[in-house]
């Protein structure tokens, strides 16, 4: 079960925050600048990871 959440949440983050649409004209529903820059999708991946993690530790009390 574990490995399907996985999956599940994975896919949602690249359909919402990498993945081009051609609805909206080739861009992707949830615009982060700091992922406009970087030239391909791993280096998106690890962006995205690493701000993720920034954002749980500024959680964090």
């Amino acid at each position: 079960q574990q490995g399907s959440v996985s999956f599940v949440t994975l896919f949602c983050v690249y359909f919402n925050f990498l993945r081009p649409h051609s609805a909206l004209e080739k861009k992707v529903p949830v615009l982060i600048p700091e992922l406009d820059k970087l030239p391909n999708m791993p280096a998106k991946w690890t962006k995205l990871i690493s701000l993720s993690q920034d954002w749980l530790m500024d959680q964090t009390p």
